[in-house]
């Protein structure tokens, strides 16, 4: 492995390093063998004697398909050849599908001439199977070759000669084929003569909406969608064409003409059409509209989703059509309204006698026409009140969202149909209750909760479910109550609630927190009965470790904010627990002018700090590290000053912590490595994998670094891995046997590997590499050198190198942290199990900005220094509900899992520490290193012997 990365290496320093003109490139490519070359079995097809072994055949050339490219022009020839001949249609449909694998696959094949032979092929044909293949055939083809017009129009040519095959496989394939290939130009550059050609395309594809098969049928419609969403308009007259096939028998018909009543709604709202009375006429987007609101009655579960999604998306509906879905009955204004005159003049003209009986009124009912009967009451009426009914969930999901959709656009419809989505809190399915409170939470802005309202949402705090308990929490944040009763019904359930589930505690703290802020007036009058305050007593101080008491202080704090009129109302030790809340979780309590920070505000504007003054520290402090005429010694020193200054400064300045973090952990990696260089006993293995771990730490967890900046910490990094295989080959001098060997050839490898990913990333970053990196450079480039002989070629190099370069801060630079909120760190709980078996500790902890998520683990390790990394599910890692993406693309996860822990005997309790970890790739062949994102927490176990007999 590790003289295969040295060739590569090799190879890359040849050419990057070398004096002159560069030598030309080598293009290596892989020989198939001859016994599974496509061409060698392509030759044995005139040998087959039955059509049997003919497909056998061809299945082994279309599992192999490797053609030269001299070879490609000759198997087509032979395989058209074969077509001819043979007799068996599977085996010509192999034939053309191979035709379509070697025109998207194999290179040097000519579409054009594949094309040809298909058309030549399937012209005289008399297999129904074999004509849908090859007009597939000619489909994928043509979408390779979109650009040539001429083409395109000879192939829509052959499939309307195809249309008027008997087989709906052709047909189908046929409408597919004009959708998909017709050229459709720009629409400024369209001509009259282009504008009719494309009319007669529609027309050609809408009338085959009439055809006996219903999958020509959903065919035609699905082309005309395809064309549309091409470019090409489609014209309002074919609405009344696609209306029909609403009450087609099969669904798959239904589905696709709701699909196209919907776009032609949205397409023209302002278009009249006239009902089947003659005289009535209505907006074509609201008769739409009606049209998708009877689709939800359909019988196919299918087709009604897809009417409730249609429904959510459909835009300028008349509110009275709008309202009128979440009301069964009927409305008397849907039609319109005649005066009495009109009524009596209707009378006369159709020849009423002085009785009152109108002329035929006692016709016999097989008169009727069917579609005038209706046994139940369509159109819009009740529309979302079925779909919200219905006994499949996709269908209730589809319609909680498309209410949701529509209340956002519609304040009026948000009102009305907010009983509705509180109604789904009680829905038997656990992700219907999600999406009713997720809908609530995103119209809140549209709704005030009522108190008949909030006692069924109050309710759906007792879930079983932690999903759907948050859920609720960021819904009561956002949403406004609407009076003081329905404020105190909600912290006392909350409060209530919390006592039940304590581990939803920081999700109650975030709802309490927007519930101040949003009703500071509200909040006001209950102040005295949250905070026990009494106007001639002394109440006992509250225990402000009471998770309870914190949600009360937590509101009244953040009401407080907006409303100054309560602050004279806080007791000297509620001054007291602001100060100490505001100290532990800033982030939840406000700045408030009480107590020693009545003039905070003044003090905080004139303390900040800004980017020009963070910028001037970090230049002071960095401005002579980089002097060459200094000593190595002064540097030094001056490096470890600046550590100690940038640390400071990532503990004061919370915006800068990830810069000062950054910058001050490369400093002490240099410090580290010129310690452990100049060590007389050699570099000490601990120094160097804290190195090592220090420049994973570089590398992976910090996001906004730029690619030079990215350079020097490689570089740095490929100094350690310099030195890591010194001491690994002085080691190897020292220790006889094949692991310390096997240990300096891992470590060459990663040397080569992380020498060669350097040189990649120099190019990239287009920065020239520092006198230490063109050395190991060019003494890779000189042949396959031992780690012996690499190590003692580059221990004087690294020793007389100069200390690497600072990159400059970058203000825009995050750390990836880590918080463990369960298990506590001062937990004393003593877990006890058996010996040999299974115990799971509930583990729970947010990571802040991480990369990539998957690459999280979670580290226990045991008293015997054994480590074990678990690898959570991925349906344990959930995006945090007050931040879930930065502004940098990294994510904010919330790791809610189970830490299973086994063991032996112990003879006593031990400690057991789990942490979170990203698992790096070092590369080079190497397992994946842990580098730790927060501190340990230690868990207290006791593996106990198994009891034997009873």
């Amino acid at each position: 492995m590790a003289a295969v990365l040295k060739k590569r290496a090799l190879a890359e320093y040849n050419k990057s390093y070398q004096d002159g003109p560069s030598s030309k490139k080598l293009h290596l490519a892989k020989k198939p063998l001859i016994g599974s070359s496509a061409a060698a079995f392509v030759g044995l097809l005139e040998k087959c004697k039955s059509s049997d072994e003919a497909l056998q055949l061809l299945l082994r050339i279309s599992d192999c398909l490797q053609f030269q490219e001299s070879d490609v022009e000759e198997a087509i020839k032979k395989l058209s050849e074969h077509f001819q001949s043979e007799e068996e249609s599977a085996v010509r449909v192999k034939i053309l599908w191979l035709f379509c694998d070697i025109g998207l696959e194999c290179p040097g094949a000519n579409l054009n001439h594949l094309v040809d032979e298909t058309i030549h092929l399937i012209k005289n044909e008399t297999s129904h199977k074999v004509i849908a293949q090859g007009l597939g055939t000619l489909l994928k083809l043509g979408c390779k070759l979109s650009d040539d017009k001429t083409l395109m129009q000879r192939l829509v040519a052959v499939a309307k000669e195809n249309l008027k095959d008997t087989s709906h496989q052709v047909k189908c394939r046929c409408l597919q084929l004009i959708s998909e290939l017709y050229p459709i130009s720009p629409e400024p550059d369209r001509t009259p003569d282009m504008i009719t050609e494309a009319n007669v395309i529609v027309k050609l594809l809408s009338d085959y909406s009439n055809a006996e098969d219903a999958r020509v049928r959903s065919e035609a419609f699905q082309s005309l969608l395809t064309l549309h969403g091409r470019g090409l308009t489609l014209s309002a007259d074919i609405y009344e064409q696609v209306c029909p096939a609403l009450s087609d028998d099969y669904e798959i018909v239904r589905e696709v003409a709701l699909k196209l009543i919907w776009l032609l709604g949205n397409k023209y709202p302002e278009n009249t059409v006239t009902l089947q009375d003659g005289e009535t006429t209505m907006r074509l987007v609201d008769d739409a509209f009606i049209r998708i609101c009877s689709a939800v009655n359909d019988l196919c579960m299918q087709v009604r989703a897809l009417a409730c999604t249609l429904l959510g998306t459909t835009r300028a509906v008349s509110d009275r059509f709008l309202l009128q879905t979440l009301d069964k009955q009927l409305m008397s204004n849907m039609k319109k309204k005649k005066t009495a005159h009109e009524r009596g003049a209707e009378l006369v003209r159709s020849g009423a006698w002085a009785s009152g009986r109108r002329w035929a009124d006692d016709a016999p009912g097989q008169l009727l026409e069917q579609s005038t009967v209706q046994l139940l009451p369509g159109g819009a009426a009740g529309a979302f009140v079925h779909g919200l009914e219905d006994e499949f969930m996709e269908v209730r999901t589809a319609a909680v969202e498309a209410v949701c959709e529509l209340s956002m656009q519609n304040p009026i419809f948000a009102t009305t149909s907010l009983d509705f989505l509180v109604d789904m809190f009680n829905d038997e399915i656990e992700d219907v209750r999600l999406r009713a409170i997720d809908s609530l939470n995103k119209i809140s802005h549209h709704i005030v909760l009522r108190e008949d309202q909030l006692e069924t949402i109050l309710s759906a705090l007792e879930d079983y479910s932690m999903d759907v308990r948050e859920g609720l929490h960021r819904m009561l944040g956002s949403c406004t109550v609407a009076s003081k009763t329905c404020l105190e019904m909600c912290v006392d359930k909350i409060l209530e609630n919390l006592k039940r589930y304590p581990q939803d505690k920081r999700s109650t703290f975030r709802c309490v927190q927007r519930m101040g802020s949003n009703h500071a007036t509200l909040v006001l009058p209950l102040t005295t009965r949250l905070l026990g305050v009494h106007p001639f007593f002394d109440m006992p101080e509250p225990d402000v470790e009471d998770p309870s008491y914190m949600c009360v202080l937590i509101l009244v704090l953040n009401a407080a904010q907006h409303c100054t009129t309560m602050l004279p109302l806080f007791e000297e030790h509620t001054v007291k627990h602001y100060t100490y809340l505001r100290d532990t979780m800033p982030h939840l309590v406000p700045l408030l002018p009480i107590g020693e920070n009545q003039f905070s505000r003044k003090q905080k504007s004139e303390s900040a700090m800004d980017d020009s003054a963070v910028r001037r520290f970090f230049e002071n402090v960095l401005q002579h590290i980089d002097n060459v005429t200094l000593s190595t010694n002064v540097r030094l020193k001056m490096l470890q000053s600046a550590e100690e200054q940038l640390n400071k400064l990532s503990e004061m300045e919370p915006l800068v912590t990830g810069a000062a973090n950054f910058t001050a952990m490369f400093a002490r990696c240099v410090l580290a490595l010129h310690t452990a260089l100049n060590n007389p006993a050699g570099p000490p293995a601990h120094a160097l994998q804290n190195l090592s771990t220090d420049c994973l730490r570089l590398q992976h967890q910090f996001s906004g670094v730029t690619e030079q900046e990215n350079a020097c910490v490689w570089q740095l990094a490929l100094r350690v891995s310099a030195a890591r295989l010194i001491a690994a080959v002085e080691s190897a001098a020292i220790t006889t046997g094949a692991g310390a060997g096997a240990v300096a050839l891992s470590m060459a490898a990663a040397l080569t590997h992380h020498a060669e990913l350097l040189d990649r990333l120099l190019v990239s970053a287009g920065m020239e590499p520092d006198p230490f990196t063109i050395a190991v450079f060019q003494q890779l480039s000189c042949g396959e050198p031992k780690p012996g002989s690499l190590a003692r070629a580059l221990h004087p190099l690294l020793l007389a190198a100069p200390l690497p370069q600072i990159p400059t801060p970058n203000l825009k630079i995050r750390m990836c942290t880590a918080t463990i909120i369960e298990p506590a760190s001062d937990n004393d709980t003593v877990l006890r199990f058996c010996a040999g078996l299974i115990t799971g500790v509930s583990f729970e902890a947010e990571v802040l900005r991480v990369r990539e998520p998957g690459a999280l683990r979670v580290r226990v390790a045991y008293p015997d220094r054994r480590v074990h990394a678990l690898l959570p599910p991925r349906d344990h890692l959930r995006p945090l509900d007050h931040q879930n993406t930065n502004d940098d693309g990294t994510e904010n996860v919330r790791l809610l899992t189970k830490v299973l822990i086994s063991h032996g005997v112990w003879t006593e309790p031990c400690g057991v520490d789990i942490s979170v970890c990203l698992a790096v790739e070092e590369g080079g062949g190497r397992e994946a290193q842990l580098v730790e994102l927060c501190r340990p927490v230690r868990v207290t176990v006791a593996p106990k012997p198994i009891k034997r007999g009873i």
